[in-house]
């Protein structure tokens, strides 16, 4: 009776089932990908190269143990870039997986850290999660990166990289004029902005002899000043460039009040296509502003309180922030439900997410009736532009 026992419980060999899925853990130099059956069960993990051979044995040995219906890459438009559009182009359908699903899963479960298990983590939340995001933030039916949105996010990097560069030279410039000596700080404009101060110290007499030190600290601000001014420059042609594309793409988003052109583009290039989400709601759940129940007991009935959510895409969130703060001050139907929010007992940070979640739903329609107006207006003849 024990041995039968034994052999009841001796683990069966596993069957690979008809579809597999897959997760791949992608780095600059190489990937491991893990396999997963029907059932769950782990097929197989393999490393690759991130190159053309690599990625020839990497579908190649995959679609060895079965016809695979799903890809899941971790930043597919990251460092899984190379590989998802090589799947793409061969018919596959390939889902972006967020490192934070898999960070969270990893601290959940005290397993640690290694590239098998991210890619095994990788491959079930694919398998767990249908509607994972389709790579480069496609709508269904769309597959491979855009060029228009690739453009955005280049030049909307570019211009956020040069606001941090010059953010910090400012700074570092600030504290070099508040050690220069009282004689030639009397002499710069009394005010707490760097830039007039700057100007003004560039327009010093040269001639005077100061001590090694001193002479030193003038020579980094002549710096600092030529190195800002040159930033600003590269600011505004990203500036240029990111205008010249949000009008290419037919978008409208700047016309709502408290958006700016720049925070336009942010939206574009954080949402990708909107109609990859279900509806208001998806993109809400999207951008942070959906509210988080947080009652109990309350039945068959809907949650009777409701909690700020601090996930989601950060980025779109503070655009929407920026908006409701804006919209406050001059909007009379924003401010209306602000106030009618507060009447009913809510705080003001539940105020302010009731406004936040109200103007994801008009940014969301705004994206897809431009969406809808590009697509079903005719191209324009370049000779009647012209004219």
């Amino acid at each position: 009776m024990a041995k039968q026992r034994a052999r009841t419980n001796d683990p069966l060999p596993m069957e690979v089932s008809g579809e597999n899925e897959v997760g791949i853990d992608p780095h600059k130099k190489t990937l491991t990908a893990t396999v997963l059956d029907g059932r769950g069960g782990t097929v197989a993990t393999a490393s690759f190269k991130v190159s053309g051979d690599g990625h020839r044995a990497l579908l190649e040995w995959a679609t060895s143990f079965g016809p695979v219906r799903r890809w899941g890459i971790e930043s597919a438009s990251g460092l899984g870039r190379h590989t998802a559009i090589f799947l793409i182009e061969r018919g596959h359908d390939v889902r972006d997986v967020c490192p934070t699903r898999t960070a969270e899963q990893s601290r959940k479960r005290r397993q640690g850290k290694t590239d098998k298990l991210d890619s095994l983590r990788i491959a079930r939340e694919v398998q767990a999660d249908p509607d994972l995001p389709v790579a480069f933030k496609r709508a269904a039916g769309d597959v491979g990166p855009d060029e228009t949105h690739e453009l955005l996010g280049l030049w909307h990097n570019q211009r956020r990289s040069l606001v941090k560069s010059r953010r910090q030279l400012l700074n570092e410039a600030d504290a070099l004029l508040h050690k220069l000596p009282e004689k030639i700080r009397a002499a710069l404009p009394d005010d707490t902005a760097v830039r007039p101060r700057l100007k003004a110290l560039g327009d010093r007499d040269r001639t005077v002899m100061w001590d090694p030190v001193t002479a030193l600290r003038l020579r980094l601000l002549d710096d600092h000043a030529a190195a800002i001014a040159e930033l600003d420059a590269r600011e505004r042609e990203a500036s240029r460039e990111l205008g010249d594309l949000v009008r290419r793409v037919g978008s409208t988003l700047a016309e709502l009040c408290g958006i700016a052109e720049r925070s336009d583009a942010e939206l574009l290039v954080e949402t990708g296509d909107p109609r990859r989400f279900a509806g208001e709601g998806g993109f809400a759940r999207f951008n942070g502003t959906a509210p988080l129940p947080v009652s109990s007991a309350e039945g068959d009935d809907e949650p009777k309180r409701h909690r700020l959510n601090r996930g989601g895409n950060r980025h779109i969130n503070a655009v929407l922030h920026r908006m409701a703060v804006t919209q406050l001050r001059c909007e009379p139907r924003a401010r209306q439900i602000y106030d009618d929010a507060r009447g009913n007992g809510h705080t003001k940070k539940e105020a302010m997410r009731i406004l936040k979640r109200h103007l994801s739903n008009v940014v969301y329609r705004r994206m897809i009736y431009d969406l809808n107006t590009t697509r079903i207006s005719p191209p324009i003849d370049a000779s009647q532009a012209a004219a």
